[in-house]
């Protein structure tokens, strides 16, 4: 298994900036790479137009995620803020 410094994005502190999948491993990819990390696939510029277009699909499928994740952090300052 390799660990933080080989570029595996599950263990990258900023996991945020990975959000492309290559195109032939569905491995996660930071943005304005050339080449895969885990595949050692080489981009096309039709390959990153792919890439662009299903993260947008997706992140306009997703946005209610990101609503709960907000909800979910303000119970817990709420709560929090109760107990004092």
């Amino acid at each position: 298994m390799k660990n933080k410094d080989n570029g595996y994005p599950y263990l990258n502190i900023d996991r945020l900036t990975y959000i492309y999948k290559c195109v032939k491993c569905k491995a996660h990819i930071k943005k304005g790479m050339a080449t895969c990390y885990r595949c050692g696939y080489e981009f096309t510029s039709s390959d990153i137009d792919k890439m662009l277009t299903e993260y947008k699909e997706n992140y306009s499928k997703n946005w209610h995620v990101k609503i709960y994740f907000v909800l979910f952090v303000g119970v817990i300052v709420l709560l929090l803020l109760n107990i004092n």
